[in-house]
């Protein structure tokens, strides 16, 4: 029997897979898909996440102007293009609603942020184009699965959290991180050992801080000090 040989992406998915079964198991996406998230909580990640969506960007602009490959560079431009306005996008959409005011930026991020966007933009302008990739993409991978995994259960009574389920689960922003990882399997497919093993560290660093990401807001914490 042939053996079929795994996807790069698979594999770093695989590594990532307990860190990404944590999340799913943490109490603030327990109590959002259950519709009892306290609004002040769900308020502060969205602040939280909008800062981290500004180095989001830069961190794709820096690996786009780094990139060999025309069809990755289109591909990551066509998210920036998306992202830049950001009219689309729940948190502009609720913004309001929240009491948020995207113009008028008067909070810092806390430090699970600040670490996880100085992670991802080292990898931008100093990993190889696989690295710098594997530090980023587990923000869209994550939030997919757990968008298509929440989306699968009963909704929420809360129609805001219900709409954020929606918004990550099945459809635009799943085929767009469906069409990443397939660049990102085809430039990894004659990676060396070395720069894979080093592509798979970043993608279970960003996973952890991705799990950090949802855990600050839930305790309420910024920086200890």
């Amino acid at each position: 029997m042939t053996e079929v040989a795994v996807r790069p992406s698979q594999r770093l998915r695989e590594a990532a897979f307990p860190i990404w079964e944590a999340i799913l198991d943490h109490p603030y996406l327990k109590e959002l898909a259950a519709g009892t998230l306290p609004r002040p909580v769900f308020r502060e990640y969205v602040k939280q996440d909008w800062l981290y969506l500004q180095e989001f960007l830069r961190a794709t602009v820096a690996i786009a102007a780094r990139a060999a490959d025309p069809d990755l560079m289109k591909t990551l431009l066509r998210r920036v293009e998306w992202l830049i306005g950001m009219e689309n996008h729940f948190h502009h959409k609720h913004a309001a609603e929240l009491g948020l005011d995207f113009s008028r930026i008067d909070w810092e991020m806390n430090d699970a942020n600040y670490a996880y966007t100085r992670h991802m933009l080292w990898a931008a302008h100093t990993g190889t184009t696989v690295e710098a990739l594997a530090a980023m993409m587990p923000c869209p991978c994550v939030y997919i699965h757990v968008g298509d995994v929440l989306y699968r259960a009963p909704r929420p009574t809360d129609p805001m959290y219900a709409e954020w389920i929606e918004f990550y689960g099945p459809g635009p922003l799943a085929e767009r991180t469906r069409q990443l990882e397939q660049i990102f399997d085809r430039l990894a497919a004659n990676a060396p050992p070395d720069e894979m093993a080093r592509a798979e560290r970043n993608y279970v660093i960003s996973s952890r801080y991705e799990w950090m990401f949802w855990d600050a807001p839930y305790r309420g914490r910024h920086w200890p000090v």
